[in-house]
């Protein structure tokens, strides 16, 4: 759920989030209903020491879901932690179970408070059939689900202060009654807790706590969900223990002590009513037997949340029917999924009420108990993921890491065994058809299975993003003097934007390195005054101001959404002043030649003949100097200028000009556009069908949007189907000439621009077809339609080199060089490059994640510490890096990488390898007495 995560729907406090999962527990409806029960068939008088039992295996389990917050950011709900722990296939199944729990819970509180509510009535002299009230509880309980859940928060708070109120009243009443007795210490004594039923009590102790689990499904709508979900996990199974031991061992004492059992027997679920009519009248008796009705109604409205949101966390992550994963656009609720809620609960309620069925013995019966049972093997399985997850973990400890997850797993495994085994006994009833029922829980998580398996063979892509979630930030923690005292020296090659984040990594860590640059100054490709830029007057950035920039730099506010090259430029050389980096660079010297030597080392060859060695050679060389010039047949006999793009400067070029676009990459279309303002008639030749993302979305950066980094406006509603959007935004391609899409919109590198559609719109710009041959004076198209032209563009690309190398010493492919992980060089072990990857995304930030690994491993290199095993990683590790997306088959899509799938593994490798993460502070104390990059304007240049 995390990927449209918006702001305006972090309205929850711990405290809020307490309100409904206390709320779904039901305290009042479970000391009346459970403790009467558990009293005559589980262990008597020992109640109280059974929910203390349950209480300290759930707080266990609370600790070890903490333990695994504190490392894993995860915003939704327990499927997300059993599918890290257990894998995807089990986190779908522990959904589609918690959905059918939550929904059964829900479908059963209504017909139950139709239930109780006529009994109320009836009391009072008024015979109204249970079904009104359940119609009237379907219209309260459907306007809070279609609202936010701080709306339901709020009114069930006040429900559930008098729930306590009143039990409060009753405890109080009776100690002033009883005094000591009201307390027998019998009840935790030895005898009594083995002297019967255990098993059963427990049973029934731990299904009183059912509901505390759903406090992980609001940490979409928390504002720190890392703070707030645990916090409220673990008052609200302290609250609910404290609450049931108190209340059930004063209930025990005003009932008799050990002649307790005897009396529920005969009273059963009027145990607690008739003790409050003898404790405290009729007025207590008349607000204890109304607020039943109301805690019932309480934990209603909060099961149909909670089974709200897994509806929503189904569709949202394409396991079920998408429209599912649509949250209101105005009060940011799960709206479609309150409706199939209340839907399923009038035709289930509706259709056995109608056929004559008990509301309470056998609609609520038969539901409840299924849904109580399902939520205890959902607790269950996420106990076992903590402790999966924390098997084998050099930062585990031994109480949080091991101890409290053990606990976890036995305790509430036990619970789901004695619920399975017990089931009859849970229920109420001997009806076979109603115990029968739980198959449907092993059948709706096998479909659960099937639904992960479908997922991952029709879009791996959602499949791999499936449960989606991140290690917690670690902080680098150490103090200078505790890093190594580095002795060997490293050349880095290139000081564009990768070059630049290397060496801000290097002079962090203290590593001894000297620095080339061929140019006179820092911008790279944004400089069109360096040799070999392809810089153009029109270039924009494809990424947004909000996406882009370098850690501990954010670009200015005052920039446009897509800032101008210009701006790009001096962004770029305002970061070298920031960061002191003018002073480590030897700008103007080109690295002619590098060759491995001895020893892992380098000899490297430079511009003015010097010689030196190094320890390690780290290349950055940037992906778009060498341009990729193809031959067009018959391109001997025309008579025109044929050149590539990295020639062009400026639309005005193209005046008077007759121009042929080829190539529909992000610099082709740019360029296209330019054609069709100042050309006289301008073509665009297409292999192929692209998908066109515009830069915008109700009038926000795509990019931003996409990535959560900007809220929607109230009214628009993201839909997670990419290729949906883009056909409802962009239209019918085909209308235009060109080409219908022939791949999914994430199976190849983003087309960030829909100007080139306003001109084709306007006739400004002609598609046509690839290329067939030219001819003296123009082209002929695959078609077999023709135009006269005077110029021919090629954005053909640009092809992956670094000419001081030998490219023999690497396997290349398609003209890419096979690096593991896009980094190291699997043949050479001291040689590194950084930027020959590709994904689509903005690439500062994810160079500077790259640029760990090679901090790793010259750490490893300089202490020994598991050099051994990153070695054997460089040598043997192949993992899947795009995700199961089945990019184009084109050079450029050889080395292409699915960005989350690629940047989890590279914080997985950081975790393991127990290497810090970068964030905005993390280079802060490299900060030199500059201009703040945010505020300079003017800047100067070395």
């Amino acid at each position: 759920m995390g990927a449209h995560q918006q702001s305006e729907r972090r309205v929850l406090s711990t405290r809020r989030v307490v309100f409904l999962v206390i709320a779904a527990a039901a305290p009042m409806a479970a000391i009346a209903g459970n403790a009467p029960l558990a009293l005559v068939r589980g262990n008597g008088i020992s109640l109280p020491a059974a929910y203390v039992v349950a209480a300290a295996v759930l707080l266990c389990f609370a600790v070890g879901y903490s333990a695994m917050s504190k490392r894993v950011v995860n915003d939704g709900a327990f499927y997300v932690f059993v599918a890290r722990g257990l894998g995807k296939q089990a986190g779908v199944a522990t959904a589609y179970v918690a959905a059918l729990g939550y929904l059964s819970l829900a479908v059963g509180m209504g017909a139950a408070f139709g239930y109780f509510t006529s009994l109320v009535f009836s009391e009072s002299g008024l015979d109204v059939s249970w079904g009104v009230f359940t119609a009237v509880g379907v219209v309260v309980v459907t306007l809070f689900g279609h609202r936010s859940a701080d709306v339901s928060a709020r009114f069930l708070g006040v429900l559930m202060a008098l729930e306590f109120a009143v039990l409060l009243v009753l405890d109080v009443l009776v100690v002033g009654h009883k005094g000591t007795g009201a307390f027998p210490v019998q009840s935790f004594s030895a005898g009594e807790l083995f002297g019967g039923s255990l098993g059963i009590a427990l049973m029934f102790a731990f299904t009183s706590f059912v509901g505390f689990e759903s406090a992980a499904l609001y940490g979409e709508e928390t504002k720190d969900p890392a703070r707030s979900i645990p916090r409220a996990l673990y008052i609200s199974v302290t609250s609910i223990a404290v609450f049931y031991v108190l209340t059930a061992w004063v209930v025990i004492g005003g009932a008799g002590g050990t002649a307790a059992p005897e009396r529920a027997r005969r009273d059963l679920g009027d145990l607690v009513f008739t003790l409050a009519q003898q404790y405290g009248g009729t007025v207590l008796y008349d607000a204890s037997a109304v607020l039943p009705c109301t805690s019932v109604l309480a934990s209603w409205i909060a099961l149909h949340n909670a089974a709200s949101r897994y509806l929503f966390a189904l569709g949202w992550e394409q396991v079920a029917p998408r429209t599912l994963g649509r949250y209101h656009p105005v009060h940011q609720s799960p709206y479609i999924g309150s409706a199939v809620v209340t839907a399923v609960t009038v035709g289930v309620v509706g259709t056995m009420g109608l056929a004559g069925a008990n509301p309470y013995e056998t609609i609520a019966a038969s539901v409840v108990g299924m849904g109580t049972l399902s939520i205890v093997l959902v607790q269950a399985l996420t106990a076992l993921a903590v402790a999966v997850f924390f098997r084998g973990r050099a930062d585990r400890s031994p109480f949080t890491g091991v101890v409290a997850p053990v606990v976890g797993v036995l305790g509430l495994g036990t619970a789901f065994v004695l619920a399975s085994t017990n089931y009859a006994t849970l229920t109420g009833t001997d009806n076979p058809l109603i115990n029968v029922v739980p198959v449907l829980i092993v059948v709706t998580g096998g479909a659960g299975v099937v639904a992960a398996r479908r997922l991952r063979s029709r879009r791996p892509l959602a499949y791999t993003q499936l449960a989606g979630t991140t290690n917690r930030h670690r902080p680098d923690d150490r103090a200078p003097h505790e890093r190594p005292a580095y002795t060997r020296r490293y050349c880095v090659v290139g000081a564009g934007p990768s070059g630049m984040i290397m060496a801000r990594n290097l002079l962090r860590e203290g590593v001894p390195f000297d620095w080339y640059e061929r140019n006179p100054d820092f911008g790279g490709i944004w400089d069109p005054d360096h040799e070999g830029s392809p810089m153009y007057e029109s270039c924009h950035f494809i990424s947004s101001k909000y996406t882009s920039g370098f850690y501990g730099a954010p670009m200015p506010q005052d920039f446009p959404d897509y800032p101008r090259w210009r701006q790009i430029r001096d962004y770029i050389r305002d970061f070298g002043h920031e960061y002191d980096l003018y002073r480590h660079v030897r700008f103007g010297t080109q690295v002619t030649s590098a060759e491995p030597i001895d020893g892992d080392r380098w000899r490297v060859t430079l511009s003015d003949g010097s010689v030196h060695e190094y320890d390690g050679l780290i290349c950055c060389p940037g992906v778009t100097w060498h341009p990729n010039e193809i031959t067009l047949p018959g391109q001997e006999v025309f008579r025109g200028a044929v050149r590539h793009s990295i020639t062009f400067r400026d639309g005005l070029e193209f005046r008077g000009k007759r121009v042929l676009v080829v190539g529909a990459g992000n610099s082709g279309v740019d360029i296209a556009c330019d054609a069709a303002r100042h050309a006289t008639t301008a073509y665009l030749s297409v292999r192929r069908g692209y998908r066109f993302v515009p830069k915008h979305v109700a009038g926000l950066p795509t990019d931003a949007l996409l990535a959560g980094k900007l809220d929607p406006p109230k009214g628009v509603v993201l839909t997670s189907d990419v290729n949906a959007m883009l056909d409802g935004l962009v239209g019918d391609l085909t209308r235009l000439g060109l080409p219908a899409p022939d791949h999914d919109a994430l199976s190849s590198h983003p087309i960030m621009n829909t100007q080139v559609l306003h001109h084709l719109g306007h006739g400004d710009l002609l598609a046509r077809p690839d290329i067939a041959r030219l001819t003296e004076t123009g082209v002929v198209f695959a078609d077999g339609s023709e135009a006269e032209v005077d110029e021919i563009i090629l954005a053909t690309g640009y092809e992956y080199r670094m000419p001081f190398l030998n490219p023999e010493l690497l396997q290349w492919r398609y003209g890419h060089p096979q690096l593991y992980l896009n980094v190291f060089s699997r043949e050479l072990d001291s040689l590194y490059v950084l930027g020959f990857v590709e994904f689509a995304d903005a690439a500062y930030k994810r160079f500077d994640e790259m640029a760990q690994l090679v901090m790793i491993d010259i750490n490893a290199r300089e202490t020994g510490v598991r050099k051994d095993e990153l070695t054997e990683l460089k040598r043997t590790d192949t993992p899947d890096l795009r995700g199961g997306v089945k990019y184009l088959d084109s050079p450029r899509h050889v080395n292409y990488v699915e960005r989350s799938t690629y940047m989890a593994y590279l914080a997985e490798l950081r975790d393991r390898f127990g290497w810090h993460d970068v964030d905005d502070h993390t280079y802060d104390a490299q900060r030199a007495d500059a201009p703040s990059i945010a505020t300079s304007k003017e800047p100067t240049h070395a």
